[in-house]
């Protein structure tokens, strides 16, 4: 059975994102509610003097995982198991965002079996290790494991200053840069057989929207 959410528990702190809604299935922020304040709080953070670390989590083979499980299970039909699976990496994420000592920050869907992870931090070398600890509590709890591409944005990223009178764009520059990276990556594993579950730093360019650090 799918959860309930209420929104007062939402993964959310500094203020970002004040009138969200949660998501209905993972209890997260609804996408719509993050895209379209989280330029103007990307912009906000960089003035102020902070960097912004954005993740992009991804479940790997969800899936096979959902046909596996309606081929085993007679009352499982269509995407039931992958909405409480995603429903688990909702609570599972919560739990882990609300240990965090971010300064401003939250936790979004994005799309069906994704997730957002943006904060402001003004020590950037420690946002990965933040990333690491969710990918491995992911592990440790849900029956798929998810892979994480993770970017850090500076005043000095590549092509931000020409964008800074438009905050969504620069919003869809950098969900669009994490986001090609971590399947670029993805899918370079697949052909390698690599392992899943993996974190990699995207070099954020976004004049040229990401490239993915070998």
């Amino acid at each position: 059975m799918i959860p309930f959410h209420e929104s007062a528990l939402l993964p959310t702190c500094g203020g970002w994102v004040p009138h969200a809604r949660p998501d209905p299935i993972t209890g997260l922020v609804a996408f719509p509610d993050f895209h379209a304040v989280f330029g103007r709080h990307l912009v906000d953070s960089l003035v102020s003097g902070f960097s912004v670390g954005v993740a992009i989590g991804d479940v790997d083979d969800l899936k096979s995982y959902v046909e596996d499980s309606n081929e085993g299970d007679p009352e499982c039909f269509g995407h039931l198991a992958g909405n409480a699976l995603m429903a688990r990496c909702g609570a599972v994420g919560t739990t882990w965002f609300r240990k965090q000592l971010f300064s401003a920050g939250c936790m979004s869907t994005f799309g069906g079996d994704e997730i957002i992870i943006a904060a402001a931090v003004m020590n950037s070398a420690k946002f990965k290790p933040t990333i690491v600890t969710l990918r491995d509590r992911c592990r440790q709890w849900l029956p798929r494991t998810v892979s994480f591409g993770i970017a850090v944005v500076t005043p000095d990223t590549p092509g931000l200053s020409e964008h800074l009178h438009a905050p969504l764009r620069i919003a869809n520059l950098v969900l669009a840069g994490v986001d090609r990276a971590l399947f670029t990556h993805k899918s370079a594993r697949r052909r390698n057989e690599g392992e899943e579950g993996f974190v990699v730093d995207i070099d954020l360019d976004l004049r040229t929207v990401g490239h993915v650090i070998s």
